[in-house]
């Protein structure tokens, strides 16, 4: 497992499949990883992306997700986070903003609302304080 002939009848010496390809057992050419997995050179099998990572086809290895996105095991690319939310680089999932906080699509980090200004949990924007109100900043 791991390696190819190359030919289907005759050959002569066995090479190793390249990173990014696998053999499961006696084969003629190595197979290619999809996209959410990898290998490295001479594998019998495609790992799966962990959470958090991604990969695109034939990859020797997963990339991590940037803050702001997120991704599931065996991902071929990161989900931006949406508004209300946020996370950090190699993020599975996204974390809510608390009360008093908002973020915008694909953010890492949440922002505080200004002084008159007030948000709800999970919010994309801050809202402005009704007249004879105050949000206590």
């Amino acid at each position: 497992a791991g390696f190819s002939t190359g030919e289907a009848t005759g050959a002569t010496t066995c090479s190793s499949c390249d990173a990014g390809r696998y053999s499961e057992g006696l084969a003629v050419n190595c197979s290619t990883c999809v996209a959410g997995s990898y290998s490295g050179s001479s594998s019998s099998k495609c790992t799966k992306c962990e959470r958090g990572k991604y990969s695109d086809t034939r990859a020797s290895s997963c990339e991590s997700c940037a803050g702001g996105t997120y991704a599931p095991a065996g991902s071929r690319n990161c989900s931006a986070c949406m508004g209300g939310t946020y996370s950090n680089a190699g993020a599975a999932s996204c974390i809510a903003c608390a009360s008093g906080t908002y973020s915008e699509t694909a953010s890492s980090a949440c922002t505080k609302c200004d002084g008159g200004t007030w948000s709800n949990k999970s919010a994309s924007v801050c809202v402005a304080c009704m007249a004879g109100k105050s949000s206590g900043s």
